[in-house]
């Protein structure tokens, strides 16, 4: 029997649904998002990919906790910001297509805590590709989950 974990360093890439080189149907986005096969996008040229850890560190974990609940009059309350928050501390770069004018690339920055610039979570937030970095990620992790089983 063995059980390993992977480092906090693994990452993923991902491309999101309104990227123009993507040429596939919602359905099949769905999918892509459970396996983060490109093949899947029926792609027309180079994506944007964004650079997604695997795993969180301890102290970025806590972040995206603490923005998940919060107490209001003694009662727990859910918060939608802990899906910001979890893009944020995950989000750890960009890989523009080649050929896009450095005028065009998507620049990636850090706030002072060392995670994704809020301002640019924002942007993605607005440009309504925030929640398929989201889900790719909860569908990575739900699947992945299976490979640190013992065996």
């Amino acid at each position: 029997m063995s059980f390993s974990i992977e480092s906090t360093d693994a990452t993923i890439k991902v491309v999101v649904s309104k990227d123009s080189a993507v040429n596939c149907t919602e359905d099949e986005y769905e999918k892509y998002t459970e396996t983060l096969d490109e093949s899947l996008l029926k792609l027309e040229g180079e994506p944007t990919r964004f650079l997604l850890r695997k795993n969180l560190s301890y102290e970025a974990s806590q972040k995206v906790m603490d923005a998940q609940a919060t107490f209001v009059k003694g009662k727990v309350q859910m918060k939608m910001s802990y899906v910001m928050e979890e893009v944020r501390a995950s989000w750890i770069g960009v890989e523009n297509p080649s050929d896009l004018p450095a005028d065009k690339c998507l620049v990636w920055k850090r706030d002072n805590d060392s995670l994704a610039s809020r301002d640019l979570v924002a942007l993605l937030q607005s440009s309504g590709v925030l929640m398929d970095l989201y889900k790719a990620r909860q569908s990575f992790q739900a699947t992945s989950g299976e490979s640190a089983k013992k065996k």
